[in-house]
């Protein structure tokens, strides 16, 4: 048998097929050494669960892929690098995942005690795994339009928050904001980030606040979990599987979009109470960039490569020419999935709402505004637009998001 990597997805209940969430690699036996199988998370993706408990049927999967060799010794690295040998019990039932026993190795958890115990076929286990996560393959990009965003949508590493996002979203939809407040407090960076949205926002006329429960009261659930969504996608998206997109440029780019479209909001004859949604707005835009540098990394490091140095027009027709749908539909498609409003998708996809095109318009002078603040170069737009005062003035306004 050769050197061997798998790919496993684990369902929640508890059945592996070939798929994404856990990766593995085989090494044969070697010189006296014996068989080897090292198992992880895939740092590509979010498996939902940690390792131990996505192990054993992985291992089942694993198992009857290599035809059960005698002598197969199985290795976990847990989330914090840790390695553990990991004992199957196999049962006698056919088909049933094996109950795993966790063993430290006799020189400690570090990498240095596990190439010690398992020599040659361990090195040979970390390069195989290390060669995957950093290169990867290319993937077929579908070729229409139709099957490019669903390919984006089903896709194993599409962007998503986490789970304090899930328990807001509960408490949305039953209307529980101490259920909320109780959730958000036990994340001290998304409960002043909640409080400083507050401060900022429209409602500030009323004064300063502290509390969660506070901040909620004035925005609103519904407002609140689109603040989580942001928050917990900030803080998860620092860096991620596309090394030519720099996702710290894509947020600031995102939070002077926010801005600016607050700031026009008056220009364009959008009532001031819609401000909080004029900011959800401009700051979820360009979402469809982080979701096609998830799933596409390689499409979009070729139209980043291929970009340096175009005019706007130029962009504009190459990302026709690599992308097989536009990145405001992926946007779009994107925010339908997680039930942000029609208006905000309408703004985005370039279709009027009950007020007309004045939605839209002031988007497009908004990402025009923020291409000036904190320009993406990539982005088929030109970056010497005159900032209004009123824009620049929310842009400092909102430092303490991106901080």
């Amino acid at each position: 048998m050769n050197p061997t990597v798998f790919e496993v997805a684990v369902s929640a209940e508890g059945v592996a097929e070939t798929g994404r969430g856990v990766l593995a690699a085989f090494v044969p036996a070697d010189s006296g050494l014996p068989s080897l199988v090292v198992a992880g998370c895939d740092p590509r993706q979010d498996p939902g669960k940690p390792i131990e408990g996505l192990a054993g049927p992985a291992f089942l999967h694993i198992n009857k892929a290599l035809g059960s060799p005698a002598g197969l010794r199985w290795v976990v690295v847990d989330n914090w690098g840790r390695f553990f040998e990991a004992v199957p019990h196999w049962t006698a039932e056919n088909g049933m995942p094996p109950v795993l026993e966790f063993k430290r190795f006799p020189g400690g958890v570090g990498v240095d005690a596990f190439t010690k115990e398992m020599g040659a076929v361990g090195e040979a286990a970390l390069e195989l795994l290390s060669t995957v996560v950093e290169g990867g393959t290319p993937e077929t990009v579908p070729a229409s339009a139709r099957q490019f965003l669903e390919a984006i949508e089903l896709h194993g590493n599409l962007p998503s928050p986490g789970a304090l996002f899930q328990l807001v979203q509960t408490a949305a939809v039953s209307g529980d904001i101490t259920a909320a407040t109780k959730a958000i407090q036990t994340d001290p960076v998304i409960s002043a980030t909640l409080i400083n949205y507050a401060n900022a926002a429209a409602f500030a006329n009323a004064g300063k606040t502290a509390s969660v429960h506070a901040a909620i009261q004035r925005l609103g659930i519904n407002q609140v979990r689109r603040v989580v969504f942001i928050a917990e996608m900030m803080a998860r998206y620092q860096k991620g599987a596309c090394a030519s997109f720099d996702y710290k440029a894509y947020w600031h780019n995102a939070v002077a979009t926010g801005a600016a479209m607050r700031g026009l909001l008056e220009t364009f004859e959008i009532p001031a109470q819609m401000a909080d949604e004029g900011f959800t707005t401009g700051l979820l835009s360009g979402i469809g960039w982080l979701a096609i540098a998830e799933t596409f990394p390689h499409l979009l490091a070729d139209y980043i490569r291929l970009s340096a140095g175009l005019d706007p027009t130029a962009k504009a027709r190459l990302q026709r020419d690599i992308f097989p749908a536009p990145t405001s539909e992926v946007t779009a498609t994107y925010l339908a999935r997680f039930d942000f409003p029609e208006t905000i998708r309408a703004a985005i996809t370039g279709k009027p709402t009950a007020d007309g095109w004045s939605w839209f318009d002031c988007l497009a002078s908004a990402m025009r505004v923020a291409q000036s603040l904190a320009p993406m170069e990539f982005l088929a737009i030109p970056s010497n637009i005159p900032v209004p005062d009123r824009c620049r003035e929310e842009w400092q306004a909102w430092q303490s998001l991106l901080a």
